[in-house]
């Protein structure tokens, strides 16, 4: 038996690999810097550290959201051949998801990004822990004013509850705040798939990897800042953000009387505080506002939706504009957080871009 085409196969396999892993060679090459950077220079310093490292804390989560990814695709795509009554609709999806798996570099490269994210993500997480550590919370304060000063001496607080002054905005600004995780986990699902355009693609992709260090992470340490939510906590004498709060538990239990659910925000809140409070470690653990990666990630999928669809482009770039308000609205941030948030990121967009252009 001629085994030439098996061998052939095999080869054609292989090249594609070797592409792939080329075209992504800048990503691999970012996360294994950057990982190994943050745990020397943590270890190095003289300071007493709270918490182990672990560059595989998010690796079962991403699993997880992974295998719900897949199974909400199913559904929708077995749907949507239902009602276009497609033929033998179970044998094209078995052919579907075949299809992922060919050429081989398609599956090989998305767990080796998955792997990369896990990694990228822990290393984020590990630092953002280490603040109180690092760098006690110190410029809550000096936020606070330069937001009265930037907005005419009225807290930004206090317009955005003028515009949006009962329970019911409040409530929907609250979904959308937290429905941008969804569209986080989608955009970048779609980046790591996507190989049509290359260059955008990796702007992309090396953009969202860098923000978490650069914005959430090393930006973080030396701004060093909770959030208005904590401020008061952090010193009894700073309490020009209780008014605020009080506004929101109020609206909470409004809400909850006429059968809504309670403000999640304030729930996230309350268990981060006990979470820094015990020095506790876990995912998403940490506290830090300033600079805000909520709006430095809505920012960041704007930009990339516009790059692929003007249209959805607009509509991110308004989510962008709700997440800085919602930041603010539910005392997450200061105002001036998504402001230095937003810059940077475009600047990072940019040179990123530039560099990619540069290099390939």
């Amino acid at each position: 038996m001629d085994s030439t085409p098996k061998r052939k196969g095999y080869v054609t396999q292989w090249k594609s690999i070797k592409v792939t892993l080329l075209e992504d060679k800048f990503i691999y090459v970012y996360a294994l810097l950057s990982s190994v950077g943050i745990y020397l220079v943590l270890h190095l310093m003289n300071v007493q550290l709270s918490y182990q490292y672990n560059a595989f804390s998010y690796l079962k989560s991403l699993a997880s959201m992974c295998y719900i990814s897949f199974f909400t695709w199913s559904a929708y795509y077995y749907g949507y051949m239902l009602y276009h009554r497609v033929p033998s609709p179970l044998t094209h999806y078995g052919r579907k998801v075949l299809s992922f798996f060919n050429p081989l570099s398609k599956a090989i490269s998305f767990a080796l990004l998955m792997l990369t994210l896990n990694i990228t993500i822990s290393s984020y997480s590990y630092l953002k822990s280490l603040i109180p550590d690092l760098h006690p919370f110190e410029y809550d304060l000096l936020f606070y004013q330069l937001d009265k000063w930037l907005h005419f001496g009225t807290s930004p607080w206090e317009w955005t509850h003028a515009v949006f002054s009962n329970q019911y905005a409040t409530f929907i600004i609250n979904f959308i705040y937290h429905l941008w995780f969804f569209f986080m986990w989608g955009s970048l699902l779609y980046f790591i798939i996507d190989r049509r355009e290359k260059l955008i693609r990796n702007q992309y992709l090396l953009s969202f990897l860098l923000s978490w260090l650069l914005i959430g992470g090393i930006s973080a340490t030396i701004l060093s800042s909770a959030g208005p939510c904590y401020m008061h906590l952090l010193n009894p004498e700073h309490n020009d953000f209780l008014p605020l709060l009080d506004i929101l538990t109020t609206q909470s239990r409004q809400l909850m009387e006429i059968g809504f659910p309670p403000l999640w925000a304030l729930d996230v809140q309350d268990m981060l505080w006990l979470k820094y409070l015990n020095r506790d470690g876990g995912i998403g653990i940490g506290i830090s506002a300033m600079p805000s990666m909520h709006v430095s990630i809505a920012v960041l999928m704007a930009m990339g939706s516009y790059r692929k669809n003007k249209t959805l482009g607009c509509f991110m770039w308004a989510n962008a504009l709700l997440i800085q308000i919602g930041s603010v609205h539910l005392a997450w941030h200061y105002a001036i957080d998504g402001y230095v948030s937003a810059i940077m990121t475009v600047i990072m967009w940019k040179i990123v871009g530039a560099s990619l252009t540069k290099l390939t």
